[in-house]
């Protein structure tokens, strides 16, 4: 299981290749889904499903592409599904069905899945969280592994600590918060509207001549003046998004079935959880969590906290081998051959 740990953090750094997969076209009962594959390079092991976190990219992101590369090289095919209400970057439990579906029929496709291979599932971020919801909905069986990579528990307190925390260096999240349910308190205002999501995308993009303060400039006074409070406020914010999410239309339902903690004893699979200790969006306690209420319906679960995940200054030492390991562990533990069948 180390071997092939290593192997996969060795593909995804050092020999790192992130050109996407084959895009292919999935007929379902529910419409068409565009697919990413990479297929197994020598002979295959198994099917992996990978899905991207909430990222503009969308899910062409080659942070995904370089793992499925990684993958294919080791011997499995992996795929990756196209989930509208995750690339919209909405917050919403509909991405728990449409993950779903894309699961259901990619496993069940004679051109993506020929062997009828039983999958493993791979998500980050807050992804992860909707992914593993998804796999507690659906039959005992249907799903090998699971891996989850800085995943959300607790809905709200999730929010709560993206929302205030004062050590928070990339404000991605917030604004992606912002986005979702500021709406719900203030009603709609397209001219914020578009700061946020420039905002946005000059995180998520990377630009390097940011899109952002030509958006302020377009908008009135007023609006630019809420901007900047609400960016700055942490507590106005906190407040301000907290009231919002309870005036979704439907809250409870929508919160309930959002919120992993009520429903993560419904998973039967193995599921391997990583987390950076340091994590600045979702808090590492979320993983652990997680880990504590499988563990206590006793399920085949592995956390590993690390520090080579989190954000701060590089560590070097003799130490720094034993987090490679142990990293490369948890990696492993959910792949298709070494999983409990």
């Amino acid at each position: 299981m180390l071997g092939s740990g290593l192997q996969f953090i060795a593909y995804t750094s050092l020999f790192k290749n992130d050109a996407l997969g084959k895009e292919v076209v999935l007929q379902t009962t529910s419409g068409k889904i565009p697919v990413l594959v990479h297929p197994a390079l020598k002979k295959e092991k198994g099917l992996i499903i990978t899905f991207t976190g909430f990222s503009v990219h969308g899910f062409k992101d080659k942070r995904v592409a370089a793992m499925n590369n990684a993958y294919a090289k080791m011997g499995y095919t992996a795929v990756t599904p196209q989930i509208n209400t995750i690339d919209a970057l909405q917050i919403h439990p509909n991405a728990i069905d449409e993950v779903k579906n894309a699961i259901f029929h990619i496993v069940a496709s004679p051109i993506l899945n020929p062997k009828k291979h039983k999958p493993a599932v791979f998500a980050p971020s807050f992804t992860a969280g909707i992914a593993a919801l998804a796999v507690a909905e659906m039959p005992p069986e249907s799903i090998l592994s699971l891996c989850l990579l800085g995943t959300y528990t607790d809905f709200e307190s999730t929010i709560q600590f993206a929302l205030r925390n004062p050590n928070q260096t990339d404000d991605y999240g917030m604004h992606i918060l912002l986005k979702n349910f500021l709406p719900y308190d203030i009603g709609k205002q397209s001219d914020l509207e578009d700061i946020i999501q420039a905002a946005l995308e000059d995180n998520g993009l990377k630009r390097t001549e940011p899109m952002l303060p030509n958006t302020l400039k377009k908008a009135n006074v007023n609006t630019q003046k809420l901007y900047h409070t609400i960016k700055n406020d942490a507590v106005l914010r906190e407040e301000m998004v907290l009231r919002a999410w309870k005036k979704i239309p439907d809250f409870a339902q929508f919160k309930n079935r959002l919120d992993l903690a009520q429903h993560a004893h419904k998973i039967t699979c193995v599921v391997s959880i990583i987390h950076g200790k340091d994590d600045d969006v979702i808090p590492a306690s979320q993983s652990m969590l997680l880990y504590d209420i499988l563990k206590a319906h006793k399920q085949d679960v592995r956390l590993e906290v690390s520090n080579l995940l989190s954000h701060g200054d590089p560590k070097f030492g003799i130490k720094i081998l034993a987090e490679v390991f142990n990293l490369a562990k948890a990696f492993a533990y959910f792949l298709p051959n070494h999983s409990k069948k």
